[in-house]
């Protein structure tokens, strides 16, 4: 992310420096998308939701971690240098079977395979916006 970028955005809203880089790398660098997100999501900008104060904080949190855990992939490397994505979230899903994937990594390890923890945001997969539809959809339907 270009410094330059994450401080002209800071200069516009007063945001901190992980603030800036979040919302710039969430919409790809587009300074003018990351500003309406950021005031979307700080200034209430947005219209009245069905949650109260905390309750919206915590949706907001949770958002972000379920986004984050969907951006940071494993990347697992074969010999002849194919990488293969795997979020962090399936991972975490796949965890009650954690003795088996330990296993399946290590005999990988041992065939050659690397792995690599990344963050990767595909812009196709915003839960913030999944979100908001459900909410929509909800709100149509009361």
């Amino acid at each position: 992310m270009d410094i330059k970028l994450i401080d002209e955005f800071r200069r516009r809203t007063n945001a901190n420096y992980d603030e800036a880089k979040y919302y710039l790398e969430r919409c790809n660098g587009d300074l003018l998308e990351a500003i309406i997100a950021f005031e979307k999501e700080r200034t209430g900008y947005e219209k009245k939701s069905n949650f109260r104060g905390g309750a919206n904080r915590v949706l907001n949190g949770l958002i972000r971690v379920v986004q984050k855990l969907i951006d940071v992939k494993l990347v697992i490397i074969d010999k002849t240098g194919k990488d293969f994505n795997v979020p962090l979230l399936l991972l975490l899903v796949l965890s009650p079977i954690w003795h088996i994937l330990l296993l399946v990594v290590f005999v990988m390890l041992i065939m050659g395979y690397k792995f690599l923890f990344r963050e990767i945001s595909d812009p196709n997969v915003n839960v913030q916006n999944f979100v908001e539809k459900i909410k929509n959809k909800a709100r149509e339907s009361n």
